[in-house]
């Protein structure tokens, strides 16, 4: 099975399919306000035409090119042009200003590969393994564990914990929309047939990320949406194969800390990469070079926050709950393709898993290749000006949109998401845990009711199952913490 499968991603279409993916990927992350989400939510409705093979191709290639190319804006222009590329402005932009741009690129490169690889490496060691813990799971210790992920996503997303809980109870909200899976009972649908299907994860995904982006650009002065970023040091020295090696411990370290923090709901690549960072300068006997342009710092944050990819998906394929928000979106796009994430999908649909498996493996060795050759030209997209851009994405969110139901209201839904998502951002009101919840409010909800029913509407059946138990404990401890840690820092729960 596994030899059929990688013989049809190796047809020149599919691979077509993965470059033109990690080509886009990098194009949104290396420019500032595209974020690897809103370029996986952008790609979303072309890929529901393509086969389920090529459509895979295209969004893990984007996945995993988006997270390497918010390093070329931090190294070159001092903006990161993703949140996971913020430790690398530390070190990488340093160096563009010593004229070692090139070694910096290059670093930044090698190390999101390494990362990328070895977060494969723990996708396919630990996924099986938490699957087949999870077939003993049943409604109660699934309740327990997306109760444990809301809290981890509220409490970890944003300065505070009042805005994390607002954004999470809006997505459990939007997530009822429609007509309920146990008696069939129309909620928040105000007669409109449109909505009996509940909300469009397309439109949500698109009007949140890509179109409250464009009204936030609606507001800049015609200056700012104009100017021309300074790139500093385009060209300079190149990286030798002794400076790779001589990182490569640093790595490796660095690539299993990121893996692990992708399997932990909420956390993402940007707390993957400044943690990686913090421990590279703790063990080198030269932490006072850290910040000057040191090398080491360029591969312990790339190398991180490309391992997130692997880790993240762990938890998404095996629990069919998101590790961060763009695996939502692509929890999103397997649905659509009629592939059930679960533990169930390792043993019913086997051949889903190898087909992930595969395209997330190839697509480190296309992003090698596609680095190596198009970080020049890469670095050069920093010249379009906002002005012609994002008139460009705008155009794509609504035919985007309209093309995946042909459905004009869709569209009304997507430019209601993108005010709310502008709300949001002015308020300094979190997304991420809007956008998890949304995706995983459904089985939540459904997890509850299925538990109550079971237990004849009696709530003990949550303390008597240990699993679910135990799962709320640290629900229960996650919060007392995350109050505790706002009092402390003198930022009160109410934001």
């Amino acid at each position: 099975m596994v030899a059929d499968i990688f013989v049809q991603f190796m047809s020149p279409s599919v691979m077509l399919f993965l470059t033109v993916g990690v080509i886009c990927g990098i194009i949104g992350g290396c420019l500032p306000g595209i974020s690897p989400s809103m370029v996986i939510a952008l790609l979303l409705p072309a890929s529901l035409y393509m086969p389920k093979v090529a459509s895979i191709a295209l969004l893990m290639g984007a996945y995993q090119g988006a997270m390497f190319g918010g390093s070329i804006s931090a190294i070159l222009i001092n903006t990161p042009g993703t949140a996971s590329g913020a430790a690398t402005v530390l070190d990488g932009y340093p160096m563009a200003q010593k004229g070692q741009a090139g070694k910096a690129l290059s670093m930044a490169l090698y190390a999101s590969c390494t990362g990328g690889f070895i977060g494969c490496v723990f996708l396919l060691i630990g996924a099986e393994s938490l699957a087949a813990v999870t077939l003993q799971f049943g409604p109660p210790e699934y309740f327990g564990l997306m109760v444990m992920s809301l809290m981890l996503i509220a409490g970890l997303a944003g300065k505070s914990l009042l805005k994390g809980l607002l954004a999470a109870g809006l997505g459990l909200g939007a997530a009822t929309v429609g007509i309920e899976a146990i008696y069939g009972a129309r909620r928040f649908t105000f007669g409109n047939p449109n909505l009996l299907d509940g909300l469009s994860n397309l439109s949500l995904f698109i009007g949140l990320f890509a179109f409250s982006e464009v009204l936030v650009m609606l507001l800049k002065s015609r200056e700012e949406l104009n100017e021309k970023p300074e790139i500093r040091g385009r060209t300079g020295e190149h990286l030798t194969f002794a400076e790779f090696w001589s990182c490569i411990r640093t790595m490796g370290v660095a690539s299993s800390i990121g893996a692990v923090i992708g399997i932990l709901p909420g956390l993402g690549g940007s707390t993957a990469a400044f943690l990686a960072y913090a421990e590279t300068q703790r063990r080198s006997k030269t932490p006072e070079l850290f910040g000057t342009g040191h090398l080491p710092g360029v591969a312990a944050t790339e190398s991180a926050n490309n391992a997130v990819c692997g880790g993240a998906l762990v938890p998404t394929m095996t629990l069919g709950i998101p590790g961060d928000v763009v695996t939502a979106i692509l929890l999103g796009a397997l649905v659509a393709q009629g592939i059930k994430p679960g533990p169930l999908m390792f043993t019913e649909n086997i051949g889903d898993v190898y087909m992930i498996y595969i395209a997330l493996i190839l697509s480190v060795f296309v992003l090698l290749a596609v680095g190596v050759v198009g970080v020049p030209f890469f670095a050069r997209l920093l010249n379009i000006p906002k002005s012609m851009l994002f008139p460009l994405i705008l155009v794509i969110c609504v035919i985007g949109t309209y093309a995946s139901r042909s459905n004009y209201f869709d569209c009304l839904v997507m430019f209601g998401f993108g005010v709310v998502g502008y709300i949001l951002k002015r308020g300094e009101i979190p997304i991420a845990p809007m956008v998890i919840a949304f995706v995983i409010g459904g089985g939540l909800e459904n997890s509850l009711r299925q538990s109550l029913i079971l237990s004849d509407n009696s709530a003990m059946i949550f303390v008597t199952r240990p699993i679910c138990l135990i799962l709320l404990i640290i629900s229960l401890l996650l919060l007392v913490f995350m109050l505790r840690r706002n009092m402390k820092t003198g930022k009160p729960a109410a934001g």
